[in-house]
């Protein structure tokens, strides 16, 4: 899992240090997947709506997403 996306979640106490991995794995997969796509969304935004592509590829590489 992301690791960025991973501290988001427990921050944001859609999970919590105590919640057993096996329990959470699949459920944390859901919102990894959103998370992705919500930057990948940015992203784009960046890029086509305001064409700032540096900032854009800063985002990228900040939460490790291609």
């Amino acid at each position: 899992m992301n690791e960025k996306i991973k501290q988001l979640a427990l921050e944001t106490g859609l999970i919590t240090p105590q919640d057993d991995e096996e329990n959470w794995q699949e459920y944390i997969t859901d919102v990894e997947k959103f998370a992705i796509r919500l930057i990948k969304e940015c992203v784009v935004f960046l890029k086509d709506t305001l064409d700032d592509h540096f900032a854009a590829e800063q985002l990228e590489e900040h939460f490790g997403v291609e």
